[in-house]
């Protein structure tokens, strides 16, 4: 039987998979391109609402990646016998140039600055369960960066 304190295991899978260096745009590394994407701005931040596909600062860049994440989500959700309804809302938060972390960050662990990743499921009943990734990144640069040829499902 499903219970909703199974959303933070998801969350926490979502966030990982939208951390790691498998999560491609258009064949570049996801969280290279949203660095990129809000380089010039002062608030270094992109909100991905999931589920009504809605991207803060606007941009239609990313539809693909937001199609993806969505279509992972209803998998886990179907995997986990978890009905659509127990689920409000479903944010992802990036944050790029963010500070040092002891305990998050590993000292010298990648190139770039600090990033921090949160992915937060609201439920039904009001409940939010949260997961968080961290790492370092730069801005995209296609210049300095190899494209993927793999097949990708979107």
């Amino acid at each position: 039987m499903a219970r909703r304190n199974e959303l933070g295991s998801i969350a926490s899978g979502l966030i990982g998979s939208f951390n790691s260096r498998n999560n491609d745009v258009d064949g570049y590394w996801g969280i290279g391109k949203l660095h990129k994407f809000v380089e010039n701005v002062s608030k270094k931040e992109v909100s991905i609402e999931l589920l009504s596909g809605n991207i803060s600062p606007k941009t239609n860049e990313f539809d693909s990646l937001i199609k993806f994440y969505r279509n992972r989500l209803e998998a886990h959700l179907k995997a986990r016998s978890i009905p659509n309804s127990w689920i409000v809302a479903v944010e992802f938060t990036a944050l790029f140039e963010t500070e040092y972390e002891k305990k998050h960050h590993y000292w010298r662990s990648g190139l770039g600055k600090a990033y921090k990743l949160k992915c937060d499921i609201l439920d039904d009943n009001g409940r939010h369960h949260i997961a968080y990734a961290y790492n370092n990144s730069r801005p995209h640069d296609p210049t300095r960066e190899t494209r993927s040829c793999r097949e990708v499902g979107f």
